[in-house]
């Protein structure tokens, strides 16, 4: 009975055709982008700069895990006749797209010297979504990152902070 409510592949080309042809390639060329600017900008010591690409490029493999998930429900919803030629058609985007996200994990940095050693070490991680302040711990900064949620206010401290709201 729950075959019954399964599309046809037919029903669902127009929409692997989009994933496959515009919106997968269309993101990996972003983080293939957001990658270079990344390099570029390290090599000539922009540390804002990398900053600002390195959460470009996380959104865009956050976009394209959602593409992935998408991509899984879709084929939930074609029927079980169909799935072995689903699969064959969507293959390579997905392959792609795995390499790619796990690329940019592992080349992402960990961590950006700051520019000044005089300045508040704010050398964020945020690839792993860790900050380390090395201000005094009476004017707290208690903000969330994106990923983790670990802040960390003084050197060695570790604080699990609630996401969207400061750390107590």
């Amino acid at each position: 009975m729950e075959e019954e409510n399964k599309l046809p592949l037919k029903r669902v080309e127009l929409s692997l055709t989009k994933f496959n042809e515009v919106a997968i390639p269309h993101h990996l060329d972003l983080l293939r982008q957001h990658k270079a600017n990344i390099v570029k900008y390290e090599e000539s010591g922009q540390y804002a700069r990398v900053r600002a690409e390195q959460t470009h490029a996380r959104r865009v493999a956050a976009q394209l895990r959602a593409l992935l998930q998408e991509l899984g429900a879709l084929r939930r919803q074609v029927r079980a006749e169909d799935v072995p030629r689903f699969d064959r058609r969507t293959e390579r985007a997905r392959e792609l797209t795995r390499r790619a996200i796990a690329d940019y994990l592992e080349s992402a940095p960990m961590a950006i010297p700051s520019p000044a050693a005089d300045e508040p070490c704010a050398g964020s991680t945020e690839s792993v979504g860790l900050v380390a302040h090395c201000e005094p711990a009476d004017e707290p900064c208690a903000g969330s990152t994106e990923s983790v949620g670990l802040v960390a206010h003084e050197p060695g401290a570790v604080a699990l902070a609630s996401r969207g709201r400061g750390a107590s």
